[in-house]
């Protein structure tokens, strides 16, 4: 269990500290505080990602710093996004299962190059 948290933090750092683009950031931001209602009954996961949230003060960093994003990270940026907005509902026993989805939506962005 404690190598699927460490999993679950490593995913959620890079996805936001990636580079994205204007609605894109919001978009990110939005995913994610999505997830708190989708691991309700998965209190370890909903510990770590279901009480991520960004300020605007993120969002406008993200901004700021993705200018230089290339069509096609934004689409991989946006792939990952979708994949996280289409995650199922955490079932209590299933941890696991839904850590290693979440860590697929993730890597859909590892090789974005602006950030």
């Amino acid at each position: 269990m404690k190598k699927f948290m460490i999993s679950l933090v490593a995913a959620t750092s890079l996805v936001f500290s990636t580079g994205c683009g204007g609605d894109i950031c919001e978009d990110i931001a939005d995913a994610y505080e999505g997830l708190d209602e989708k691991t309700e009954d998965c209190p370890q996961v909903n510990a770590i990602v279901g009480q991520i949230t960004f300020t605007d003060e993120d969002i406008e960093e993200c901004k700021e710093e993705s200018e230089d994003c290339s069509g096609d990270d934004k689409d991989k940026i946006n792939d990952t996004i979708d994949c996280i907005n289409d995650l199922p509902d955490c079932e209590a026993g299933e941890e696991a299962d839904w850590a290693e989805k979440f860590e697929a939506c993730s890597e859909k962005s590892d090789d974005v190059t602006c950030n």
